[in-house]
């Protein structure tokens, strides 16, 4: 158990931390703990390993460095990240889902140099301060329902960015193989890596792109004609919280037999690094 006062929502909580929680129109049981033992450890922590050196290595002359984690959820991807930072920081967190931010700043606080705290969606954001680091980790999807809206986010997030400042993307791009299993597009294509970079390369800013494999483990559905697992990884698949009955199912595990390798489907992460001009 653990006890404390969080600085934005006022009074002393007390949190127990065992239970994987996440944001309200992406919280049904299993789905999230079954996909997450499905990933690669040794992918993942690569992908850690980049984002936390490229901040490292940020302006060397730099004593301390601000960071504002967009969309940190319950702080799991932020701790793996914060940890390896090697130089002297403060990382604020927003987190529209209050459940979620109070979670990840017990989590955080012990340890890591975590300043304010926002309990507010991006598109209702509205920072006191810029930023040297800008960073976000597969929240993309959620920021807008429509083309235009989407542009007025990625445009925001460049105001919140000192001049110099990076901005840090980690999202999918049109090949993965979480869009290729897919029966149906669940996202639209501005969500795709590369339509973000192209948005930003308009812009005649320097965008770099570090590609990844993130590879899912799905031998388990591959050998079993039970169908309870897949029917899980369809609901993460497809973001839905209904199950599918069998006939879609099994539709569905000929996509994953199609585009599978091995007994691995590889979303295939990119990070996109935005400079903002000086």
């Amino acid at each position: 158990m653990i006890k404390f006062k969080n600085k934005n929502l006022g009074s002393v909580i007390t949190i127990a931390m065992t239970k994987w929680h996440f944001w309200s129109e992406k919280e049904f049981s299993d789905v999230y703990e079954n996909i997450y033992i499905r990933a690669l450890t040794e992918d993942w922590y690569n992908i850690v390993f980049v984002i936390a050196k490229e901040i490292s290595k940020y302006q060397k002359n730099k004593k301390k460095i601000h960071i504002l984690d967009i969309g940190c959820g319950e702080g799991h991807t932020t701790k793996q990240v914060l940890e390896r930072i090697r130089k002297n920081y403060v990382c604020d967190l927003l987190e529209p889902n209050e459940g979620a931010l109070t979670t990840a700043e017990a989590f955080l606080t012990p340890g890591h140099k975590i300043g304010d705290v926002y309990p507010v969606a991006l598109t209702t954001f509205k920072p006191k301060k810029q930023y040297n680091i800008v960073f976000t980790s597969h929240t993309n999807y959620y920021w807008a329902l429509n083309k235009k809206d989407y542009d007025s986010q990625l445009n925001k997030l460049l105001t919140f960015l000192k001049p110099g400042g990076l901005l840090m993307i980690l999202t999918l791009p049109k090949e993965s193989d979480h869009y290729k299993i897919s029966l149906k597009q669940v996202y639209p294509a501005f969500n795709y890596a590369q339509y973000i970079v192209g948005f930003y390369r308009r812009k005649s800013l320097s965008v770099a792109v570090k590609k990844f494999k993130m590879r899912m483990y799905v031998g388990d559905v591959l050998t079993t004609d039970k169908l309870f697992d897949l029917k899980t990884l369809y609901r993460f698949i497809h973001g839905t919280d209904s199950y599918p009955g069998d006939l879609e199912s099994k539709r569905f595990l000929a996509n994953i037999k199609k585009y599978r390798k091995g007994n691995y489907i590889d979303f295939k992460d990119y990070l996109i690094v935005v400079t903002k001009k000086v």
